[in-house]
């Protein structure tokens, strides 16, 4: 192989793979932290509203067709909240429905942020933080994959009334924790949750 040649197979292959990391190169979704998240619990339901942030590091679109969030709770059950609904803020308010769930794109190196609205017909036992996978169908696959984990104080809900939270102690009002455990007494019909010696949940 003489030097021309040579350095036209370098050019070439220096083309193809500029064109390839441009233009062609599927990226990953980076799933970024829940700072604050919105919700409430009943004896019969559990509503979670978060900001599903997630960045395409790629160079082709990304089509997300379907969310969940996925957890185990204290008693060891498997808890899933199916993305019903996407909304204009994280705060609730009146008329802030911005449309049912559906597939949306998120374009080659951008961001996309969805408040997701996440809901399931039962109630989970969380008196700590939780590590929630959100998961995702991507591309026009019918299974999902596990975009990142969302961790979230879900045990400082304290009340039906669908308000927000926020993911960080340090803002917390002196009486949330206490208020919480109280509520979660009244759910369940005591006036305090009975916990074991390693200040586990008894049921």
């Amino acid at each position: 192989m003489t030097e021309s040649v040579f350095i036209a197979s370098l050019a070439l292959v220096f083309t193809i793979s500029s064109f390839y990391w441009l233009q062609a190169r599927r990226g990953r979704l980076k799933l970024y932290p829940v700072v604050t998240f919105s919700g409430y619990i009943t004896k019969t339901r559990m509503v979670l509203r978060i900001p599903v942030i997630l960045f395409n590091s790629g160079a082709r679109p990304r089509v997300v067709t379907a969310l969940r969030l996925v957890a185990t709770d204290e008693r060891g059950k498997e808890v899933i909240l199916e993305c019903q609904s996407f909304r204009k803020t994280i705060d609730p308010r009146a008329e802030d429905m911005d449309d049912m769930a559906h597939a949306y794109a998120i374009p080659a190196r951008q961001v996309v942020t969805k408040h997701a609205h996440f809901a399931m017909d039962a109630m989970p036992v969380f008196t700590q933080s939780v590590p929630f996978q959100v998961q995702a169908m991507v591309d026009g696959r019918t299974t999902w994959r596990k975009l990142g984990v969302a961790k979230m104080h879900t045990e400082i809900m304290y009340t039906s009334s669908y308000i927000t939270y926020s993911n960080n102690p340090g803002v917390w009002p002196p009486n949330l924790v206490h208020d919480a455990e109280l509520y979660r007494g009244l759910l369940f019909g005591a006036e305090k949750m009975p916990i074991d010696s390693h200040g586990n949940p008894i049921h």
